[in-house]
């Protein structure tokens, strides 16, 4: 599990070098998924359950991730984002839920899963 993360993390920090946008860019256009993933990724300790609360870089993402989601079809396409891209992880989705709250950030996330209907989705920020 610990070079599942390690390789997953170091993945994410490569494509964010590659990819890397300013948060001042995020607005209502389409997020792209490797900035959710980059600004998500610092939370897989956490909700994996191997860190038992998000790191600050966590919370920084999370609050990244909440201005993009502006739009319904951003929510969605977040959404189906990280449903597709944590499902090989074994990870607890009601600690994906707790994040926000965790983290004081004012966006209902659900607790993602392979069940999840992302296309229902309204992050509600």
């Amino acid at each position: 599990m610990a070079n599942k993360i390690t390789c997953f993390l170091g993945y994410i920090a490569v494509l964010s070098l590659l990819f890397a946008r300013s948060c001042a860019q995020a607005t209502a256009t389409a997020p792209s998924c490797t900035d959710v993933i980059s600004n998500t990724a610092p939370c897989l300790p956490y909700i994996s359950r191997t860190s038992p609360a998000p790191s600050d870089v966590c919370c920084a993402g999370i609050k990244n991730v909440a201005a993009m989601a502006s739009t319904h079809a951003n929510q969605v396409d977040i959404c189906t984002c990280l449903k597709s891209n944590i499902a090989g992880f074994s990870y607890d989705p009601t600690l994906i839920a707790a994040l926000p709250k965790k983290c004081s950030v004012s966006i209902n996330l659900l607790p993602i899963s392979a069940s999840t209907d992302c296309s229902k989705v309204s992050l509600g920020n």
